[in-house]
């Protein structure tokens, strides 16, 4: 997939800052209104912010209080002339199996007639989360890791649902060549890995669950464009990573190389997320999520066409997108065992990714998630029960 590609040139710093301005107390919030219009069909729903502390309440408030103003309270408005809404510039940024639903909602003009003009970047993961906190993209679909390894007492973050779940995103590639031929073969090889990420632990659990220990593997940590021809040249004797350079560095070696896989031992989840305290994002949540279960119906409706989307724009062939739907579920849900994977991952981080953890241990995630926007437009997907 070409990284960096952009579907538009609306850079979303420049809009994400328009939301910075301004500021309010947390009383003259709560005098101002007490509901955020959540829908244009008059929906509304009470925010719960979460459970920052004080001086990100604040933030977080006086953010709120600028989106009513700049928004005018216009609820009448904008339910009585859905259509005539002003358009949102925003920036998405997602890792490389987690665009399908935002790709189809741009291809399909989903986004723009929910009135956002959205920008579509691609990245890693980590990078696509990391943005998202440095206000550079207003959303993020990513997996746990980076979340997981995240402050919200530092930088407040929440979380909107979850995209897809793909059973089967992990994999090892070795060098036959070199005797590599069985699990119990890569004791004592080289094997290239990103350093705190899913596809290290995806490695770590399949060496747990083929009797190695984990110091009878020699872990070489670098960035992911350089496996594939560390590989070649002998510099490693394989590496973890998922499918789509698995797949490339396997149709290059041939028969020179074989691919190690265990389904379900590391599911990827794609979680969206976005800062709270940004008014924009706020605003523009309940649209986007309009947008993206749209788009979900669409894949339901017509997954041939869906599929040929997909896989034209990342430059996957139809074998390899047959694969990844066989895969992948794809859903805008907030189901309850997210916050159990967000549990294991970050136990595993501070065991084993080489993570000190946070400074005041594990957060509770129930506190980083607003359900009231997807319970408000799907309330069948939304599980997550708050106090």
């Amino acid at each position: 997939m070409k990284n960096d590609r952009e579907q538009q040139r609306n850079p979303a710093k420049s809009a994400a800052a328009q939301g910075k301005r301004g500021g309010a107390s947390v009383q003259g919030w709560a005098m101002c209104c007490k509901t955020i219009i959540m829908g244009r069909c008059g929906m509304q729903a009470q925010v719960k912010i979460p459970a920052w502390d004080s001086g990100w309440r604040i933030v977080v408030a006086a953010g709120l209080v600028l989106l009513l103003a700049a928004a005018g309270c216009k609820q009448q408005e904008e339910t009585s002339s859905p259509g005539r809404q002003e358009p949102l510039a925003v920036m998405l940024c997602h890792g490389s199996v987690t665009d399908i639903l935002p790709r189809i909602a741009l291809e399909q003009g989903y986004f723009a007639e929910e009135g956002l003009t959205v920008t579509l970047k691609d990245l890693d993961g980590k990078q696509a989360f990391d943005f998202m906190l440095q206000g550079d993209c207003n959303f993020a679909v990513s997996g746990a890791p980076p979340i997981v390894l995240a402050d919200p007492q530092r930088t407040p973050f929440a979380i909107l649902a979850t995209l897809l779940s793909d059973y089967d995103s992990t994999r090892i590639i070795a060098r036959r060549d070199l005797g590599i031929g069985t699990p119990q073969d890569l004791k004592g090889k080289r094997i290239g890995v990103k350093k705190g990420v899913l596809s290290q632990l995806f490695l770590d659990l399949f060496m747990m669950k083929h009797g190695l220990a984990q110091n009878e593997v020699d872990r070489v940590f670098m960035e992911p464009e350089a496996f594939q021809s560390a590989l070649a040249k002998g510099e490693i004797d394989g590496f973890s990573m998922t499918n789509r350079m698995i797949n490339a560095a396997a149709t290059a070696l041939g028969d020179k190389s074989v691919v190690f896989a265990e389904p379900g031992l590391n599911p990827i989840l794609g979680i969206l997320s976005t800062r709270p305290d940004i008014p924009l994002n706020l605003q523009a949540t309940p649209r986007l999520l309009r947008a993206l279960i749209r788009a979900e119906q669409f894949v339901k409706n017509d997954p041939a066409t869906a599929k040929e989307l997909v896989g034209k724009e990342n430059r996957i062939s139809p074998r390899e997108i047959e694969c990844l739907w066989a895969r992948t579920t794809i859903d805008v849900a907030l189901p309850n065992f997210l916050f159990v994977h967000l549990e294991d991952q970050y136990r595993w981080q501070v065991e084993r990714g080489g993570s000190q953890g946070l400074r005041g241990g594990m957060p509770n995630y129930l506190d980083l998630v607003l359900p009231e926007y997807l319970r408000a437009i799907k309330p069948d997907a939304v599980s997550v029960f708050k106090r």
